[in-house]
């Protein structure tokens, strides 16, 4: 009698191993420029890669939402009809299975939007409206844990939708700050969101006003905990240590370090990892999903990666990659690769007035947080560098 085979062993993915000592090989490029016409001052504004970084997604100056291959080969452009505010993949977006190929944009005057990243249609609109039945654009964008709501935070309120019930009426929407009496509240854009991989249903959101407040699902907008401490111009961007649920990195604009908060004890931060970001422009850091790094760009174009399973929070890298600000940085799960984006809108002159930079720092509904010179009418020059680079720090010596 013959005996069946035996079935092979599964393969588990594991950690990558990323060699921080060695100058990383530029595995795969593309350019914003050669996008460009020979007048355009285009340069990527973000870039992710999907959750199994089969795909990359990016905004540009050019208010066109792209995606590439994992090689960075272009495979869509979808223009938009006016700036992107935000744009993220959905939980269990994959190139490889059409059906979750997909993402979330808010585009500024219109309905939040589904969109398939394959061929560029819309699968679903979200219309969020206020009370002069205006759309609203949210600043800020992200799923919850079960990926069946996505929030949406805008000027005092966050807007919850069923991401299966498209259309009106199908929203809930959390008012941060009923009165200008309520000092529990939380005022201006709600500029950044993240939810707790560790305690399912808390979130954290936060402000161009500078505040960072704790929520939970289940209670709606009654503050669970407050940040103290918050420095910098607006928050830019929160995350969870992926492996310590009482762990919350909290980067600002204008702000020299992103700040590290033991929620526990949230009177000060526990920690600051210094990097150079005195701009308004969001510069976002990346964490590898396996608790060991957090990576950032900062405004010169130089990379640096901290070593966060070290309660001392050590620098492990520090190394000038490109020359113009670096704002987007993220790390593969599985293989020793570093996604980088870099680009930004500079002037000719110094010739920014007061008023513009005034304006700009608004927190208004209609204010962009990369703004921070459309309100001046003053030349810009080309961006130094506006690539989108994959670096392998793979050890070469092997």
């Amino acid at each position: 009698m013959a005996h069946d085979a035996e079935p092979e062993t599964a393969q588990w993915p594991t950690a990558p191993l990323f060699n921080f000592g060695n100058a990383p090989t530029a595995r795969a490029t593309t350019s914003a420029a050669a996008l460009a016409s020979s007048t355009e001052a285009l340069f990527f504004r973000s870039a992710r890669w999907t959750p199994d970084c089969s795909a990359v997604l990016t905004t540009a100056e050019d208010h066109c939402l792209r995606v590439f291959g994992s090689d960075l080969a272009p495979s869509l452009a979808a223009p938009q009809p006016d700036a992107v505010h935000a744009a993220v993949w959905h939980p269990a977006a994959s190139a490889s299975t059409p059906e979750t190929f997909c993402f979330v944009a808010s585009v500024r005057d219109t309905p939040v939007r589904l969109i398939d990243a394959g061929d560029g249609r819309i699968r679903a609109s979200y219309p969020i409206v206020d009370h002069r039945e205006r759309f609203i654009a949210p600043h800020s964008l992200a799923f919850n844990v079960g990926a069946d709501k996505l929030y949406c935070g805008f000027e005092n309120a966050i807007e919850v939708i069923d991401i299966a019930s498209p259309g009106y009426d199908n929203h809930e929407r959390l008012k941060t700050n009923v009165t200008r009496r309520d000092k529990g509240g939380q005022r201006g854009i709600i500029s950044a969101l993240a939810f707790s991989q560790h305690s399912v249903g808390s979130y954290a959101a936060g402000s161009f006003g500078g505040s960072v407040v704790l929520y939970d699902e289940d209670t709606g907008v009654r503050a669970a905990g407050h940040l103290d401490g918050v420095e910098g111009g607006g928050v830019t961007q929160l995350a969870y240590h992926p492996l310590d649920g009482n762990t919350l990195f909290v980067a600002s604009r204008r702000s020299d370090s992103i700040q590290v908060f033991d929620l526990r004890d949230t009177s000060a931060p526990v920690a600051r990892l210094e990097r150079s970001a005195s701009t308004n422009q969001r510069i976002e850091f990346g964490l590898d999903p396996w608790g060991r790094y957090l990576a950032s760009g900062d405004e010169n174009g130089t990379l640096r990666v901290w070593d966060i399973s070290d309660p001392t929070f050590s620098l492990l890298l520090e190394d000038k990659l490109h020359e113009d600000a670096l704002h987007s940085v993220q790390l593969h799960p599985y293989r020793p690769l570093v996604l980088t984006a870099v680009g930004s809108r500079a002037y000719l002159e110094n010739t920014v007035d007061d008023a513009s930079s005034n304006a700009s720092d608004s927190d208004s509904d209609g204010s962009d947080e990369d703004d921070d010179d459309e309100a001046s009418s003053a030349a810009v020059r080309k961006p130094l560098d506006t690539r989108v680079v994959m670096w392998d720090f793979g050890d070469t010596t092997m």
